[in-house]
């Protein structure tokens, strides 16, 4: 998941820009660490930003600040995707930030992580030294849960080869 959100989300310098980057303003995640425990797929993350605004050829601006959050979403499977539900800010190092934070990342977590389960069974599939084409032609996941650093799902499926 970690290095789904690093090629998803954070593709500018390791950076997830929040606002578009001017000489008086800025605001990025970065240094995004994923762990998975009690039910939820934790996010520990790093805002950095500065805002401002240009008055007259001058930036008039507040001081930068660093802000340390954690992100948690439960795992649900819909559409064949693994993806994350109930999304919510659990830990912030200034409160101030809540709020907005929140219901940005409400919908900007959700739509970056997404693990397409029959994709990647047939991925597996593919490299498997064989002279069969094998692909799927059902699938169900019945358990889903996320405990110890582990993401666990149970897949039932059919195969078809030619």
């Amino acid at each position: 998941i970690e290095k789904m959100l690093r090629q998803e989300l954070f593709i500018d310098r390791g950076r997830y820009y929040l606002l578009p980057e001017t000489a008086c303003q800025y605001a990025y995640l970065d240094n995004p660490a994923v762990t998975v425990a009690r039910g939820r797929v934790r996010i520990d993350v790093r805002l950095s930003g500065k805002l401002g605004m240009d008055v007259g050829g001058q930036c008039v601006t507040a001081a930068a600040d660093v802000v340390r959050l954690v992100v948690s979403g439960k795992p649900v499977y819909a559409g064949e995707k693994i993806g994350l539900s109930d999304v919510r800010v659990d830990e912030v190092s200034n409160e101030a930030y809540r709020a907005l934070l929140q219901q940005f990342l409400e919908s900007a977590v959700p739509r970056a992580v997404q693990i397409n389960v029959r994709e990647g069974l047939q991925r597996i599939l593919a490299d498997r030294q064989s002279t069969y084409e094998v692909t799927v032609t059902r699938l169900s996941v019945s358990e889903l849960s996320a405990e110890d650093n582990v993401l666990r799902a149970t897949l039932s499926f059919a195969l078809a080869a030619r």
